[in-house]
């Protein structure tokens, strides 16, 4: 059976090396292919199926302290069941489960594995399936490992992490960050304010080393949409350590009961920085972007007058109808009307007087949202809507008719996914409302500090810390999946405060349209998109003014026309219908691989800028931005990502001026721009040639 086991293994590491898909070739290796099978074998014992003897010696790369002993003493006695899945054409799950024959607590480790990435993924869920309270679990990890390089004293070939600063509502959001942790260093990065899991950082680290002078690493992502913690520590010699896991865990499980860790996603690599972190952008795209009946988003321009209306509180059925024929009149061709806070009743003071009562004002909208959507269907134009179901506000229709619902003594309170009763409301309400209102896209928000009613939980029952925020990211996740399945042709838009929530659960689920509150603010807003391009594909912001250099800095694959006044028929509407044709034809290349031409800097005596391309179609687009006190008038970048073999035509949207270039000479010596004027934004298009 054994050697049966190790031919099955075999076979399926072959099958994974060979097939690397057309869309992946030029980042995906197969050597990274063969490492990630080599650690997936290491660390999870293969893909074979059937029953295994206890005495395992396999080092499971997840940790947990049970009745005050750790896993990797107690593992190694217990049963182990492997079960394999195929999920489809490029992943198969394979499902580890212990279980102790004493307290009849089950581990059960569920693993899917990639054959197009050099991909593996897993989430822990433990479960109590005796007929007496467990013993106390705490300091569960989701992910407990160590990576190791050659020893070495020279600096250059250390451990060093890459991540980003999150969406903390200012210039410096998703800014990128790099640390050499050197000998008997250690970091920890977590969601620590407020609650918010991506306030102070995005839950994604790139690890990297050298290894006989090539570069290796690892890419390790978290989805947790409530507070995680990573932590990494150097030892004096050759190694790495890496933890990830739920922030407070110390808790007994009730009979029937069952707690999850965080989604861990480890992604190998070797070679180029860049080129691992287009992996990973692959990735993300051909596997986690959420899709539209089994096709990706398009690019989406939208547009509101909620700047104008104090959101939606001094909004009604006439003002939204005037903006809406505004734009088309002018013939700018939005996809969606957004309408966000406020269209529910209020106390007179402002938009989140009652949030928790969630029915249209009828005083202002007599025929409710439904009225606007079906102005908009009309022009082929859909709609999208506002909530914030966690928040829940005195005096409101879930605040007085079902406190046990809610968390909290004071004002606001906090709806509590947790509880299956609340969950099923929230889940068939809000579902009413979208159909009843015709509204194609769900827009969720969260601006409440959840932490405080999670810490109150854990501090009335101290063996039961962690266990309401556990139960309650597993509520909000079966909400959002339900709204999906009764809603196919649906996006979700994730929002948080901004990008306060931007983690790989909410992320294969809903796409950031405003993924940040800092917005309308041009060399902020390009810094930001400096930052997040590397891990998250599909974002959106705002745009404010009808100007090239403002429009092009919030240019991302989601546009909001949030701060242009239509009633205005003096503004340009022939620049803004130019300006959104040039971003239509470039929009799609957002799918394709990125890469900074320069480095990163908020500083206003700099330039900035960027490249995408997609080798499948030969096409890309390059951003430069000289701001305002740059000195130079001039640069040259070296483009990346193209094939050395063929010519490209690179086509200047200001002037259609049109250079036909070989691909060698872009790599190697680049191409020399010139902005005359201070702030002045470029856009090159990309098309290979031959």
């Amino acid at each position: 059976m054994k050697s049966l086991a190790k031919l099955f293994f075999f076979v399926c590491c072959c099958l994974l090396m060979a097939y690397v898909p057309k869309a992946s070739a030029q980042t995906v290796r197969t050597s990274d292919i063969k490492t990630c099978n080599q650690w997936i074998k290491a660390k999870l014992g293969g893909p074979s199926q059937g029953k295994q003897v206890s005495g395992s010696s396999v080092a499971y790369p997840f940790s947990f302290i049970y009745n005050g002993k750790p896993s990797s003493e107690l593992l190694s006695h217990w049963n182990i069941i492997r079960t394999v899945k195929k999920l489809d054409r490029n992943r198969q799950q394979v499902t580890l489960s212990f279980l102790d024959p004493k307290t009849k607590l089950e581990v059960r480790c569920q693993t899917v594995l990639y054959n197009d990435f050099p991909v593996v993924e897993w989430i822990v869920y433990l479960k109590n399936k005796g007929t007496n309270d467990s013993p106390i679990l705490e300091n569960i990890q989701a992910l407990d490992t160590k990576f190791s390089r050659q020893a070495s004293t020279i600096p250059e070939k250390e451990f060093y992490l890459n991540y980003n600063k999150g969406g903390c509502s200012d210039s410096s959001d998703f800014k990128p960050l790099r640390v050499r942790m050197d000998p008997d260093s250690s970091k920890t990065v977590g969601s620590f304010w407020g609650g918010f899991p991506t306030a102070e950082n995005l839950p994604f680290f790139n690890v990297e080393w050298k290894i006989k002078n090539q570069n290796q690493g690892v890419i390790i992502a978290a989805g947790w949409p409530a507070r995680w913690k990573v932590q990494f520590k150097r030892d004096n010699i050759q190694t790495l350590s890496a933890l990830v896991g739920q922030m407070h865990t110390h808790m007994l499980l009730h009979p029937g009961e069952e707690i999850r860790t965080p989604l861990v996603a480890l992604l190998f690599w070797s070679g180029d920085l860049t080129n691992s972190q287009n992996t990973w952008r692959r990735w993300m795209i051909a596997h986690n972007v959420p899709r539209q009946e089994g096709k990706l988003p398009k690019p989406m321009l939208e547009a509101s007058n909620n700047a104008f209306f104090a959101e939606m509180f001094y909004a009604n059925e006439d003002n939204q109808k005037q903006f809406i024929r505004r734009y088309i009149e002018e013939k700018i061709p939005i996809d969606y009307w957004w309408m966000d806070a406020g269209w529910y009743p209020n106390k007179g003071k402002d938009w989140q007087d009652l949030l928790g009562t969630w029915i249209v004002d009828k005083t202002r909208f007599p025929n409710g949202l439904k009225a606007v959507s079906d102005y908009t269907h009309e022009h082929g134009i859909k709609t999208l809507l506002w909530f914030e179901p966690e928040r829940v506000m005195q005096d409101s229709w879930l605040f007085v008719n079902h406190p046990e619902w809610l968390l909290g003594q004071g004002n606001p309170r906090f709806l509590n996914f947790g509880n299956p009763k609340a969950r099923q409301w929230a889940t068939n309400h809000i579902d009413s409302v979208l159909i009843s209102e015709k509204i194609d896209l769900y827009r969720q928000d969260f601006a409440v500090f959840s932490a405080n009613y999670w810490d109150d939980e854990d501090t009335a029952h101290p063996d039961r810390q962690g266990i309401t925020e556990n139960k309650h990211v597993v509520g909000y996740l079966q909400y959002l999946d339900e709204l999906l399945r009764r809603h196919p042709k649906m996006i979700i838009d994730i929002c948080a405060a901004g990008g306060k929530r931007l983690e790989l659960e909410n992320l294969r689920r809903a796409v950031p349209l405003w993924r940040s509150d800092y917005a309308q603010q041009p060399v902020g807003i390009q810094a930001h998109s400096y930052g997040i391009s590397s891990w998250i594909p599909f974002s959106g912001t705002g745009v404010g003014a009808i100007a090239p250099f403002d429009f092009r800095s919030e240019m991302c694959p989601s546009m909001l026309l949030k701060g242009i006044d239509v009633r205005n028929k003096n503004l340009d509407y022939a620049l803004l219908r130019k300006l959104v044709k040039q971003w239509r034809m470039v929009a799609p290349d957002y799918y394709g691989d990125y890469y900074p031409l320069t480095p990163y800097s908020q500083e206003k005596d700099s330039w900035i800028g960027w490249e995408y391309y997609r080798p499948e179609t030969g096409t890309g687009f390059i951003q430069l931005f000289r701001r305002t006190n740059a000195p130079e008038e001039s640069k040259t970048v070296l483009l990346k990502g193209l094939d050395p073999k063929s010519e490209y035509k690179l086509i200047d949207f200001d002037n259609n001026q049109i250079v036909r270039i070989s691909g060698r000479e872009l790599l190697a010596k680049g191409m020399k721009f010139t902005l005359p004027e201070k702030p002045q934004a470029k856009l090159i298009r990309i098309e290979k040639i031959h």
